[in-house]
């Protein structure tokens, strides 16, 4: 019998959402998608990690593609555009990306789509360089279903959730509890 992990975040409760386990295994899914779509390219693609949250999905990637031998390079963008808990704002560039993309395949991971502001605003920052990558293809470990419309395809989906806010695994609650092992939602 499985028994139900809560945790309790400022007076607030919330529940087990995606154990270890179950994110590891999905992430691995996603690692061979990556590898499949990328098996004949001629210079490996470079996995694009959005900070900060999108680091603790980067990582879990990188190690499942290198159980596989896919080779590839890593480089992260700093954006924020939450302040506290749930509440918006503008997006914000706080660290530009040191390789250079132009003319490569670029893989942008990220570990949640929220509302899509913050990926839009991205999406059309790559887009406007200079020399634009070859391909932007997105990788997000969930994705909430009340998103805006989204000016880009995911073309790996690690799965849907719904609006309420969740933490863990790279998410936060006003940048506290990403290093939780377990995705939590709020009850």
């Amino acid at each position: 019998m499985d028994i139900e992990k809560k945790l309790i975040i400022k007076g607030v409760s919330y529940k087990q959402l995606f154990s270890r386990g179950e994110i590891l295994r999905r992430v691995d899914e996603l690692a061979r998608q990556i590898a499949d779509d990328y098996k004949n390219v001629t210079q490996s693609p470079i996995l694009l990690f959005v900070l900060t949250g999108g680091l603790y999905l980067g990582v879990d990637l990188s190690r499942a593609l290198e159980k596989i031998d896919f080779k590839y390079s890593v480089d992260t963008v700093g954006l924020k555009r939450y302040s506290g808990d749930e509440k918006g704002g503008l997006v914000q560039i706080l660290s530009l990306p040191h390789a250079n993309l132009g003319n490569r395949d670029l893989v942008v991971v990220e570990d949640i789509i929220d509302n899509g502001a913050t990926m839009n605003f991205l999406n059309k920052y790559l887009k406007n360089l200079e020399t634009p990558p070859k391909s932007i293809q997105y990788c997000t470990l969930l994705l909430k279903e009340n998103h805006e419309p989204l000016e880009f395809d995911i073309k790996f989906l690690g799965g849907v959730i719904g609006p309420k806010w969740i933490v863990g695994n790279g998410m936060d609650s006003d940048q506290s509890y990403r290093g939780l092992i377990d995705i939590y939602e709020k009850e």
